[in-house]
């Protein structure tokens, strides 16, 4: 009899182990909210020139694994540079691998610029109606008092692996403050504007727009300079707006 209840005894302690184990397991992988909460406050804590309103923080799933990317940068008049860009695997925060050379006019750690990046329009998902792939296309339009240029990309995030192309630029002159003339490129060759606008038409017209979920805020959402705190509920209001968030 004793030896009975020591075999029961020894099977409830070996089968309660084990959910035990795999629960305790579980409870140590972090979420990707509280991943990028803690970054982001990093972030911000370590980079004070990052404060103003042309910073901004996006989330969005480039890689449509269905967890956001987090990507960080500048965008303003002219000037348009990704600082930072993330993701969640293996339960860690991990950096970008960019697959391109950097030009000589890149700005940031991509050739694509932050102003690609913004919610709601300026990136946008589409699907080909030739092989049903996916495509995120990235449209940064930079301005300044004699200028208005718009750079079109592709981007793509395979893993972490990220690339960019660009397809178009059109760079628009005020004729009546300076004597240079627009500029048209085709995957960086200069067109003449009917070539240009040929080409646009007849890629986009391959491609249908499927809705996406995509949210952008500036570091003045995330964190008063002024007061030298972090906005209450801020990082948590954004990175729950995008969970809340209805594609589109």
């Amino acid at each position: 009899m004793k030896r009975i209840t020591w075999i029961f005894a020894a099977l409830l302690i070996l089968l309660g182990s084990v959910p035990i184990t795999a629960s305790a397991k579980a409870n140590t992988v972090k979420s990707w909210k509280i991943l990028y909460s803690e970054y982001i406050k990093k972030v911000l804590t370590d980079n004070k020139n990052y404060y103003d309103s042309s910073y901004y923080f996006t989330l969005v799933d480039l890689n449509l694994d269905g967890t956001p990317e987090l990507i960080q940068g500048f965008s303003m008049g002219l000037a348009s540079s990704i600082t930072s860009a993330v993701a969640v695997q293996n339960g860690k925060v991990v950096p970008f691998i960019y697959q391109k050379k950097l030009s000589t006019s890149s700005e940031g750690i991509f050739n694509v610029g932050m102003g690609g990046f913004l919610a709601p329009d300026n990136l946008q998902l589409y699907k080909s109606k030739k092989d049903g792939a996916y495509r995120y296309i990235a449209f940064v339009t930079r301005q300044s008092s004699v200028e208005n240029s718009t750079q079109v990309f592709e981007v793509s995030l395979q893993g972490t692996k990220f690339n960019d192309k660009e397809i178009f630029q059109a760079n628009l002159i005020d004729q009546e403050k300076t004597d240079n003339s627009d500029l048209f490129y085709v995957n960086q060759k200069e067109e003449k504007k009917s070539a240009y606008d040929k080409a646009y038409k007849q890629y986009f017209s391959n491609l249908t727009k499927v809705p996406i979920k995509i949210i952008t805020v500036t570091s003045p959402d995330l964190f008063n300079d002024k007061k030298q705190i972090f906005v209450p509920n801020g990082i948590t209001n954004f990175l729950n707006s995008y969970s809340s968030a209805k594609a589109k």
